[in-house]
């Protein structure tokens, strides 16, 4: 396409593509910019022959032309837990297509760092984020927030005007203390996330309604909260195994607890599910392979990821049609309870 000449008297512009393809220069600025009324035959055939002219955006100049970028935000407390890999391997793809460039950003649960990620993505002009909040969102953070179409995904925070994309954690906790009741468990302990967590305390009132449902008393005695980390994990599930009275069967309310429970059981030389029935919270690989299989409740991943994405480019899409913010709905959706090898009936039961 005569690339290497057009290259040889400087950098390439958006005119020089226009040529070699002998289109309007507007059309190639809307291909590149990923117009809606731009075919998508023509956005690829566009960025084809760009790509081939050596010809490169000049995202500075362009963003301070734009009301906003063509950046989305992706706000997270860590990058270890499996529904945020889930939503930024379907973040990316959807980027992707839809040419946009994602931003990561980390908290660590962190609010001053949050604070810092929203205002670095709005000096950005960035168009939209998706934020798993943290417990604490200060009060500038949420101003910042309303300003942008915003999903809150996972987690839900009262301070951000935004829909959210949830998956009942306390449905699936329930689910895993009826099966346990079942099977004769009357011991039933429960490791979860703290209260500060919209997912810790909906987790918690999961587990004590499902107790007093099947007529089980004493929910609070069996009943701890703190990190989500393998750390409260493994000692809070040695304290249990080591108590005068210990519980028959332990839910753990993240991935992160069951791996810390796991290992204390091994310490301990307590065997699954002989010496104690066990049910997990998520589903990584390693919970499959794990000798025995265990039983965990089951995550819509790709599916709460897509749904996050879609409702975030519906009110970009709105905005930039000057539609009227605050229409897009809030979407939880359901677990599901996995059973495998990890749990069986109570040794004392009829």
């Amino acid at each position: 396409m005569g690339g290497e000449g057009q290259a040889g008297r400087g950098a390439v512009t958006i005119k020089d593509v226009a040529a070699a393809l002998g289109v309007s220069h507007s059309t190639v600025s809307r291909a590149l910019n990923g117009h809606s009324h731009i075919s998508p035959e023509m956005k690829d055939k566009v960025r084809r022959a760009a790509r081939e002219l050596g010809y490169v955006v000049n995202a500075g100049a362009r963003t301070l032309r734009q009301a906003s970028s063509r950046l989305i935000g992706l706000v997270v407390p860590n990058v270890t837990n499996e529904l945020v890999t889930a939503m930024m391997k379907v973040l990316a793809a959807r980027c992707e297509r839809a040419n946009y460039q994602l931003v990561l950003c980390v908290t660590q649960d962190d609010a001053e760092a949050e604070l810092r990620h929203v205002e670095m993505l709005r000096q950005s002009r960035a168009t939209g984020l998706i934020t798993v909040p943290t417990p604490f969102v200060l009060p500038e953070t949420a101003r910042m927030m309303a300003a942008m179409p915003v999903v809150q995904f996972s987690r839900r925070h009262a301070a951000i005007d935004a829909p959210s994309v949830t998956i009942d954690g306390a449905q699936g906790i329930a689910a895993a203390v009826r099966h346990l009741a079942e099977l004769g468990h009357r011991r039933i302990a429960y490791i979860g996330l703290p209260d500060s967590l919209s997912t810790g305390a909906a987790r918690a009132d999961g587990f004590r309604g499902a107790l007093a449902s099947c007529g089980i008393g004493d929910a609070d005695a069996l009943l701890h909260q703190g990190q989500g980390s393998i750390e409260f994990g493994r000692a809070t599930t040695m304290m249990l195994a080591r108590a005068a009275a210990p519980p028959s069967a332990i839910i753990y309310g993240s991935a992160d607890l069951t791996l810390g429970g796991l290992e204390a059981l091994r310490r301990e030389s307590l065997a699954v599910p002989r010496d104690l029935s066990v049910i997990g919270f998520g589903d990584p690989h390693w919970l499959r392979i794990y000798d025995p299989g265990i039983s965990t409740i089951g995550l819509a991943l790709s599916e709460s990821a897509e749904a996050a994405i879609s409702s975030l480019l519906r009110q970009i899409d709105a905005r930039a049609h000057g539609a009227a913010p605050g229409t897009e709905p809030s979407l939880e959706l359901e677990p599901f309870l996995v059973l495998r090898d990890s749990t069986a009936r109570f040794r004392g039961a009829a």
